[in-house]
Formats: structure tokens, C-alpha cells, sequence
């Protein structure tokens, strides 16, 4: 699906402010009381900013919301959905991708919230709530990393504490094997674009 980096980044600023497009009607049900079996299907329905395979699927009008909002220094709240498949079988070891298999397909909910000041994300792990607070949503925009990718260029938007990293900066960090080079971040909105 490709559709202008602009528009792309304006609906995402929607998305974020949404909060599952629900955040003027009603508060969204805090993450320990949705169902077990919460699905794709109904995170779509929700109006959340759902992720399929680490790229955008649905939820670009509850992300644009929220960056409108929140830019503006408005208190926002929006659910953020990743769902995972398993990529085609021979790509994988087969006893690895047998040790897999079952557990798939993966589904992870998690929060993200502007209290006017900092960025708040949240979720449950094995039953555990986790939470991590950011002072600033930083976008990023480029052509893709590699000549190999399958992609043209990507949108990303990340937490951060220093609004002045850059994404060579944070990624150099995750790779890096030296003490103090890594720097915390939190991506919470990706978009490939294909330029087909």
C-alpha cells in the first residue's frame, strides 16, 4: 500500500491522539481488562494503530489524532497493536521453525499516552504491567538503511529522552558491543514505503 510520506505522517499524528479512536467518547479500558482472546480483528474494529510484520496496517485516523494533539501539548491516549506471522517455512531452520510454529500468530497490545508534558508507554508481560516514560516522540524520515532492503524509504516515530539523537545514533546503540553506547528508545509507529 503506498500513499504519500505527508499524508502518512498527518494520519499518524491522528493515530497517536485517537487512543483506538475512542479517547473523546470514552476512556479506553485500561490493558488488564481486555479478554485473553483479544484478537486482530478486533484491535481493527477498536480504531487502534496496528502494526502486521512491523509495518503499519490500519489505525493511520486514531495516530494522527493523537500527534495533533499531543504536538499541541494536549493530553492523548492511543493503543498500539503488534501482530506477528511467521515468515515463509524455508527461510528458517526446519527444527527451529517446528520449536515455532504453535506460537504463532503473536498479538502485543500496549499503551501510549501524553500527559501534556512526557510520553508514557505501557503494557502487560506474562501478566506483569511494565511502563516507560519519555520526554519527547521524535520523528524520522529517510531512504531505506540498505540498497537489499524491500523497502524505498520508511517514517518512524520513536520515544526518546534526547531530542537530538539521531536514528544512525539509536541503532548504532542496539548494535553496539561498548559499554554506554546504547540509548534508550521505544519505537511506536512504523511506515515502509514501496515505491513500486
Amino acid at each position: 500500500m503506498y500513499a504519500p510520506r505527508r499524508t502518512f505522517a498527518v494520519l499518524f499524528c491522528a493515530l497517536l491522539l485517537a487512543g483506538c479512536s475512542r479517547q473523546k467518547a470514552e476512556p479506553l479500558p485500561p490493558l488488564e481488562e481486555l479478554p485473553a482472546d483479544y484478537s486482530l480483528e478486533q484491535a481493527r474494529e477498536d480504531g487502534c494503530v496496528v502494526h502486521e510484520d512491523g509495518d503499519i496496517a490500519s489505525g493511520h485516523e486514531a495516530g494522527e489524532d493523537f500527534l495533533k494533539a499531543s504536538s499541541s501539548g494536549k493530553a492523548a491516549a492511543v493503543r498500539l497493536v503488534n501482530y506477528y506471522t511467521l515468515d515463509d517455512p524455508s527461510r528458517y531452520d526446519p527444527d527451529y521453525y517446528e520449536s515455532i510454529k504453535d506460537d504463532y500468530p503473536l498479538l502485543f497490545v500496549s499503551g501510549l499516552s501524553f500527559d501534556g508534558k512526557a510520553y508514557t508507554v505501557s503494557g502487560l508481560e506474562d501478566s506483569e504491567r511494565w511502563e516507560k516514560t519519555y520526554s519527547h516522540l521524535k520523528r524520522f524520515e529517510d531512504k531505506a538503511e540498505t540498497h537489499s532492503a524491500v523497502y524505498d524509504s520508511y517514517i518512524r516515530y520513536v520515544l526518546v529522552n534526547d531530542d537530538t539523537v539521531t536514528w544512525n545514533q539509536l541503532v548504532h546503540g542496539m548494535f553496539s558491543s561498548r559499554f554506554g553506547d546504547s540509548i534508550p528508545f521505544h519505537s511506536v509507529y512504523i511506515d515502509y514505503i514501496y515505491n513500486d
